[in-house]
């Protein structure tokens, strides 16, 4: 249970109150929950994820299933804490002295925006919730839920009750349904386009159009390959097949890639590398599917004109491939770039491009993936890669 708040003024949040109930205040809201027919009943049926908080959003009791998905078999161990502490959300400590609710990530996490506009209105309030947890062996892990928050009375107690459903399913559906099956129809009604002019066009237009065939349907077989290895990655069930890569290999790889992205059509890319830098040990499919996801972001926020910077190099016992672009990330996205489904696209985007490369770079390739952005400096994207075989997650 939490300890007793001290007397000191309250650290400054970002967004929700910090200050916490008292030992004595907290036991009362727990036993007036559990010693209450109703709401015990409520606890031990309801199917999904539910919690009690107090008005400080603590939780002060929970259910079975909560306890079955935290793998924690004691629901003593959860009172005190806020729900995204309990649920070991990667930004939970991100304001160590306020905790849940209070750092910058909170702002536009959907479970704290449901919690506290239910608390200032005194009604039910319901968002979407994309969080990335941290499991007992220290992956990150993405979760979806659509959260409902209602206030509830209880012995003078004012609490909330809080439901948790899981819709990663139905995040699927709507990205697959809202941008790759258009995507795959828009490729596929080009394809056909080319075709019908490739069957009555004069013969010195020919050549021209089967080039442009045979591009348009390496696109379509790339982008069906893709959403079919994202399946397999996110199971955990595909293998490495690992070989060595030269950074002429790198740059061929890339050089290739940019040229089947229309977003990089007027912008050049460059290559900073020596013939004789590192030799990378990895699987060139998955390292291929990283970097375009990378590279598409970094030409997608370069304008008409601009330059996009890939650059290899050896530190150590590590490769190091750098993306750059000139843009910055505003510091609101960069808390949730790597978070699955997030996207600032619109019905344009699924959300998959940072958080796709990253699954691939530190699940099975043995590296790490991360980024810097400044107004000043840009934006570069960094892989770290090893030289030598990776030891591989025998979790996956």
């Amino acid at each position: 249970m939490a300890e007793e708040p001290s007397s000191a003024a309250p650290p400054l949040t970002h967004f929700a109150p910090t200050e916490r109930a008292t030992a004595e205040a907290l036991r009362q809201a727990v036993d007036a929950v559990s010693a209450h027919p109703v709401m015990d009943a409520a606890l031990r049926t309801f199917s999904g994820i539910l919690m009690v908080l107090n008005a400080q959003r603590q939780i002060v009791a929970v259910n079975p299933e909560l306890l079955r998905f935290l793998g924690c078999p004691d629901p003593e161990a959860t009172l005190g804490m806020r729900p995204g502490e309990a649920l070991q959300c990667i930004h939970a400590h991100d304001n160590p002295l306020g905790g849940c609710g209070t750092g910058p990530a909170c702002r536009s996490c959907g479970a704290a925006v449901a919690i506290v506009a239910s608390l200032e209105s005194d009604a039910a309030a319901e968002a979407e919730c994309l969080l990335t947890a941290r499991t007992a062996i220290g992956r990150e892990e993405p979760f979806e839920f659509r959260v409902r928050a209602a206030p509830i009375g209880l012995n003078g107690q004012r609490l909330l009750v809080i439901s948790l459903q899981d819709i990663r399913d139905q995040k699927r559906r709507e990205a697959l349904e809202a941008v790759f099956l258009h995507d795959l129809m828009n490729t596929a009604s080009a394809l056909d386009g080319t075709l019908r002019l490739l069957e009555r066009c004069a013969p010195a237009e020919r050549e021209e159009l089967l080039r442009d065939a045979i591009g348009i349907a390496r696109r379509l077989t790339a982008e069906i390959a893709e959403q079919q290895d994202l399946v397999e990655l996110e199971a955990g069930s595909f293998r490495p097949r690992l070989s060595h890569l030269s950074p002429h290999d790198v740059r061929e790889m890339a050089e290739a890639l940019a040229a089947t992205l229309g977003c990089a059509h007027g912008k050049s890319l460059s290559f900073d590398a020596r013939d004789d830098g590192p030799t990378l040990f990895t699987d060139p499919t998955l390292l291929t599917r990283a970097l375009g996801n990378l590279l598409k972001n970094a030409f997608e926020a370069t304008p008409p004109g601009g330059q996009v910077l890939l650059a290899c190099r050896g530190e150590g016992a590590r490769a190091i491939l750098e993306v750059w672009n000139a843009a910055a990330i505003p510091p609101a996205v960069a808390l949730r770039v790597f978070q699955r489904y997030f996207t600032t696209k619109g019905r344009k985007g699924r959300g998959l491009g940072a958080y796709g490369a990253r699954l691939i770079v530190e699940r099975y390739l043995g590296g790490r993936l991360t980024f810097t952005s400044t107004e000043a400096e840009g934006t570069t994207f960094r892989i770290e890669l090893p030289v030598t075989p990776p030891t591989m997650d025998s979790t996956t």
